[in-house]
C-alpha cells in the first residue's frame, strides 16, 4: 500500500504542477502529436479517447458541449456537480463519473466531456464539496494535493457513496434522461462504481478504472455487469483482481477484467508512462461500448 500512496502522490504533483504552469483554458506545452500508441500525449488528443492529465485543460476549456454546474441536496448539505450533456436535444443515458483520488480536478472533468461526446449524460459530482476553504470543495483548494490530503481523509467510503447517490437521484431525473444509469470511477471512484453497482436503486452497468472491489458481502448484492481495467503494474490492485473474478463467478454475477502489461496505476491519465498509451487506446473504448451495450436496452440512444 506504500507504493500505490507513493504512486498517487507523485500523480497528483504532476497534476498540480502541469495545471498551474498551464494558462487558464490551454494545454500545458509539450511536444505535438500523440505518444505510445495514442491516447493523447503531451501536445495532442485523439478524438476518439480520453484525455491525458497533459490534454484535459484545453479539452474542458474548449469543448462545445453544453455543460453547467449545479448543487445537488444531500442531507442538509450540497454537492457541488458539474454535468455535460450530448449533442442535440433527445433522450440520453445518464454515467455517473466518479474521482479519483486527487478529486474533480480538470481530468476528471475530461472523462465527463469524453462520455458526452460518446453521446451519455455525464453526471460528475464533486465529492470534496463542504470540505475546502470556507465551505469549499475541490476548486477552493490551492493545489490538487492539497486538496487530496486534506479533503481525502475526511471523505469517508460511506460519506461518498451517500453523495454518489445523491447525485445519481438528481441525474435520472434530468428532462434528457432516458431512465438508464451507469457508473465510472478511476482509482478510489473505481472502487467507488464497483460499490455503486451494489447499491443504487437503480443501476444498469458499472466501469471500474483500476478500483478495487469492494467486500464479498457488497458483492452479493451487485445488481449489474462490472467491468474492470487494470495496470498489470499496479500490484497493489491488480493483484486482487483473480480472487474478484473467482467470487463474482461463484456469486452468479457478470464481471469482466482485463489487465494491461506494462501498464501503471493511473494508465487513463499519465498515458505517456511505459505501455499506459496502448493500455488506454484499448481499454477506454472497451468501456464505452460496455456502457452502451447495457444502457441502450434501457431506452435512449447515444
Amino acid at each position: 500500500m506504500r507504493r500505490l500512496a507513493s504512486i498517487t502522490l507523485s500523480i497528483a504533483i504532476v497534476t498540480a504542477t502541469s495545471f498551474a504552469q498551464a494558462p487558464r483554458g490551454a494545454a500545458p506545452p509539450g511536444p505535438p502529436g500523440g505518444a505510445r500508441g495514442g491516447g493523447g500525449g503531451l501536445g495532442a488528443k485523439a478524438p476518439h479517447l480520453v484525455a491525458s492529465v497533459w490534454t484535459a485543460p484545453s479539452t474542458v476549456a474548449r469543448t462545445k458541449l453544453r455543460n453547467e454546474w449545479v448543487d445537488v441536496l444531500v442531507g442538509n448539505g450540497r454537492v457541488h456537480t458539474w454535468v455535460v450533456y450530448p449533442d442535440g436535444e433527445g433522450r440520453a443515458p445518464v454515467v455517473l463519473v466518479l474521482q479519483h483520488e486527487i478529486g474533480l480536478d480538470p481530468w476528471m472533468r475530461s472523462v465527463a466531456d469524453q462520455l458526452a461526446l460518446e453521446g451519455f449524460i455525464a453526471v460528475a459530482p464533486d465529492l470534496f464539496s463542504g470540505f475546502g476553504p470556507n465551505g469549499g470543495g475541490f476548486d477552493s483548494f490551492p493545489a490538487p494535493d492539497v486538496a487530496m490530503r486534506v479533503a481525502g481523509p475526511r471523505l469517508t467510503p460511506d460519506e461518498a457513496m451517500r453523495r454518489a447517490l445523491a447525485a445519481a437521484q438528481f441525474a435520472i431525473k434530468l428532462p434528457r434522461a432516458s431512465g438508464a444509469i451507469g457508473s465510472l470511477g478511476v482509482g478510489t471512484g473505481g472502487t467507488l462504481s464497483f460499490r455503486f453497482a451494489a447499491e443504487a436503486p437503480d443501476v444498469h452497468a458499472a466501469v471500474v478504472f483500476y478500483g478495487a472491489a469492494p467486500d464479498e458481502n457488497v458483492l452479493r448484492r451487485v445488481k449489474a455487469p462490472v467491468v474492470g481495467f487494470y495496470g498489470a503494474d499496479d500490484e497493489a490492485v491488480t493483484s486482487t483482481v483473480a480472487s474478484t473474478e473467482a467470487t463474482m463467478m461463484r456469486l452468479g454475477k457478470g464481471f469482466e477484467a482485463h489487465r494491461y502489461e506494462g501498464a501503471t496505476q493511473a494508465f487513463l491519465a499519465i498515458q505517456v508512462e511505459g505501455l499506459n498509451g496502448p493500455a488506454t487506446s484499448d481499454a477506454w473504448p472497451r468501456a464505452t461500448a460496455f456502457l452502451k451495450e447495457h444502457l441502450l436496452t434501457v431506452g435512449g440512444r447515444p
